[in-house]
């Protein structure tokens, strides 16, 4: 693990060509509203990391700041630089989803362009989600616009494979639901394997 980058956020290194990012893992601050953190995001992401070997980044202080949000950040000058010195094809951007929302998994997309580079990855994605039985939705509620994470990095990097993975919290934060978490999990853990 490297030291905190100023305190700001964490970098957990891998040895793969996948990153998982968390950048809701604290509070945000996104036009003078403060959000709350998703709590879901960074355990899943931190366990995805660890079971295959993937880099992490994850938001650990809210400096008045939404990295998914604000277009220059320290947290997104991390990411270019675990992009450009570790050979990362696949940026998986982690979020927890509202538990009022109508479906258990959001894959944000940008109506396709985030994931052009290998449409076959998204697809095997979606389709073992719904082979377990989760409601999927594809850019509803989110989208992962060129504002986002994912978006941004599509749009600096071409090359790049990026998506916004949404959880309902639902899943990840309550102990009834502990099987199905199970079941995403390995589901998540063994599509970045095949990525390899």
């Amino acid at each position: 693990m490297l030291e905190n980058e100023r305190k700001d956020h964490v970098i957990i290194m891998g040895h793969n060509n996948a990153l998982f990012s968390a950048p809701h893992a604290v509070t945000q601050v996104r036009l003078g509203k403060m959000k709350y953190k998703e709590i879901g995001s960074v355990a899943v992401a931190l366990y995805l990391a660890e079971k295959t070997g993937s880099y992490l980044i994850a938001k650990t202080k809210n400096n008045n700041d939404d990295a998914n949000f604000d277009e220059n950040s320290r947290y997104r000058d991390s990411i270019s630089k675990l992009v450009e010195s570790n050979g990362i094809k696949y940026l998986i951007d982690m979020h927890g989803l509202a538990s009022h929302r109508p479906c258990d998994v959001n894959l944000g997309i940008h109506l396709g362009r985030n994931i052009a580079t290998n449409v076959r990855a998204y697809d095997d994605l979606r389709k073992a989600l719904k082979g377990i039985g989760l409601k999927v939705l594809i850019d509803t509620p989110y989208m992962a616009g060129s504002r986002t994470i994912s978006g941004w990095a599509k749009n600096k990097y071409p090359d790049l494979w990026t998506i916004q993975i949404e959880i309902n919290c639902s899943i990840t934060n309550s102990p009834d639901n502990a099987e199905k978490l199970k079941s995403l999990l390995q589901i998540l853990t063994n599509w970045v394997s095949y990525l390899q």
